[in-house]
């Protein structure tokens, strides 16, 4: 099997030759790759002529979806509810989906129901009832405690602090 590219067939004639031993393994991806490969697989490899090849391969986004489809058949079982919504432009499921608008020039997130449901709930907890007692307790002195001003400072300064 050749290689497809330049940076391929170097690093394979590094496998190659640590697995004849020439050489010790110059990085663990190497010594990794050596334990993991035939000899004969690693020849091959490292054989291919540079004439032709590209410096690195660089992979081309699929126009068609069956790459896509391939890696949500071997995605967890969390995320197969996915897998429908895929080619339908839904990413209401999807946690890692943000959706912008522009407004005023300025690019802005889109805000779903559900988080303005979260907003309303983390405004009701912190401004709930109790909100005015906690603030109270704040203020108030604990057991033994004095306070005093400090010119310096320009407050009052707990003897507990």
């Amino acid at each position: 099997m050749p290689a497809v590219s330049k940076a391929q067939q170097r690093f394979m004639g590094m496998v190659y030759a640590v697995k004849k031993g020439e050489m010790s393994a110059p990085s663990s991806e190497v010594a990794d790759a050596a334990a993991s490969m035939k000899k004969k697989d690693a020849k091959d490899f490292a054989s291919t002529k540079h004439k032709g090849l590209p410096e690195k391969k660089v992979a081309k986004e699929a126009k068609d979806f069956s790459q896509r489809d391939n890696i949500m058949k071997r995605a967890k079982p969390l995320h197969k509810h996915l897998y429908k919504t895929l080619h339908k432009k839904d990413t209401s499921g999807d946690v890692n989906e943000t959706a912008y608008y522009k407004s005023d020039g300025k690019y802005q997130k889109k805000v779903s129901d559900a988080e303005k449901r979260h907003k309303e709930q983390d405004k009701r907890m912190k401004f709930g009832k109790f909100y005015s007692k906690a603030k109270e307790a704040r203020s108030r002195l604990r057991p033994g405690e004095v306070k005093r001003y400090d010119k310096k400072l320009g407050r009052y300064v707990s003897n507990k602090d």
